[in-house]
């Protein structure tokens, strides 16, 4: 008995000495919970002067004609240290140049495009996972039994998730689909491009599979479902599907109609679809799958909202998956959908794209982008948020295509990570 105490006490004595020796090393690092608060650079132990090297960039950006304008915000450790609006929310009007261009402010609503892929569609699926009502292992046909057509049969949620599927990458769907409904349907009958596996290739369609499958599980439209759980809860009163007319003054325009998806087909074909939009849009959204065959709300595409709401999202992700006293999802299950899974790419969320997320980055770092020029980086290990939102397509489309506006979102983050030094 004796020596079993004195065994039982040398190992107690060395718990405590490893313990004081080497501090909190020893012990497992605590995910911190912050809320969204406003708070100078330095008392986040940020170099404001080093961060305000920010505001030249962009406008230089805007003068050489990369966007009209943006919205860029940065957030540390819960703490707005930068929410700056620069140039011109509205500037042209189909080519002409408006007499009184709408000018950008902080609240000002953005197109978020394919960011809508991470922060809606790749939302609900984690939840459900979470939930145990879905598994990223599950076949597709489990929840949509029709998708199993043209030897479409074995695909799971994983291979929609990291792009791997096989599906294309884009082809005009509203030629023949003008609702959700006929939508489905020509998706249940496309055809594999490459096997399934084999490759990553960015496909619009892989999410709007993914919505489908939230929808039948949870019996609601996709932004109803949205609203419900992740945006109503945090109080995201500016993030939503299909803005309408009553906001459209706080929404950032974007293209001149659809000339990219006019130009990606034939003159024949282009010339034959009678429901192109000849004005510049503001408040609808841009990409033409969503608008023309989904009515708007699409798991790839047709979410807006404002910096300020997304760092919200973006915090509760950084928290582990709870805001305040609202649970989203825990934590373990976030840190599966932000991790490498197949070719760098996570479930939904990208990795390591030093194109638009710079060199500095921790391992960590998880993110997205959007063809309307929208850029999103959340890096876990420094408690960090950067969103450069811009209207990009609202300069017009040149010969070669609209901008890229990673390039400043990428000299952006690089600033931000100095000033963090």
């Amino acid at each position: 008995m004796i020596k079993r105490f004195s065994i039982g006490l040398a190992i107690g004595i060395l718990s405590l000495a490893i313990l004081l020796l080497f501090g909190k090393s020893a012990q497992v690092k605590k995910t911190e919970h912050y809320v969204v608060t406003y708070s100078s650079p330095e008392k986040a132990g940020v170099n404001g002067r080093k961060l305000s090297e920010i505001d030249n960039v962009v406008k230089k950006a805007i003068d050489h004609g990369v966007t009209p304008g943006a919205v860029v915000l940065v957030a540390k450790d819960g703490k707005i240290i930068k929410e700056s609006a620069y140039g011109y929310a509205y500037k042209y009007d189909m080519g002409q140049l408006l007499s009184r261009p709408r000018k950008m402010t902080a609240n000002t609503m953005f197109d978020l495009a394919s960011i809508t892929k991470v922060m809606g569609t790749t939302q609900g699926i984690m939840k459900l996972v979470d939930e145990g009502k879905l598994s990223v292992q599950d076949r597709v046909v489990k929840y949509l039994p029709e998708f199993r057509k043209n030897g479409k049969g074995h695909i799971t949620i994983a291979d929609l998730l990291t792009h791997t599927s096989g599906l294309a990458s884009w082809e005009p769907s509203y030629l023949v689909a003008a609702n959700p409904k006929e939508m489905l349907d020509y998706i249940d009958h496309m055809k594999l491009n490459y096997k399934t596996g084999s490759k990553r290739v960015y496909s619009d369609f892989n999410f709007i599979t993914l919505q489908f499958i939230i929808e039948k599980i949870t019996k609601q439209p996709l932004d109803v479902y949205l609203e419900k759980e992740f945006y109503k809860p945090l109080h995201m009163t500016d993030t939503m599907f299909k803005p309408g007319k009553k906001l459209k003054n706080r929404v950032a325009a974007t293209s001149w109609g659809n000339p990219e998806e006019y130009n990606a087909m034939s003159k024949e074909k282009a010339e034959s679809f009678k429901k192109w939009r000849h004005y510049t849009l503001v408040g609808e959204v841009n990409d033409g799958i969503c608008y023309y065959s989904n009515g708007g709300v699409c798991g790839n595409a047709g979410l807006f909202s404002t910096a300020k709401d997304l760092s919200i999202l973006g915090q509760a992700m950084l928290n582990g998956g709870t805001y305040g006293k609202t649970r989203l999802y825990h934590e373990k299950k976030l840190r599966e959908f932000t991790s490498e899974h197949r070719f760098g790419q996570g479930y939904g969320w990208e990795r390591n794209k030093n194109w638009y997320m710079g060199t500095l980055h921790s391992d960590l770092t998880f993110g997205h982008t959007g063809s309307t020029g929208t850029q999103m980086i959340i890096d876990p290990e420094n408690n960090l948020q950067i969103y450069v939102l811009t209207n990009k397509q609202n300069n017009g489309l040149k010969k070669d295509g609209y901008p890229n506006t990673g390039v400043l979102t990428k000299q952006i983050a690089t600033i931000v990570y100095k000033a963090m030094e």
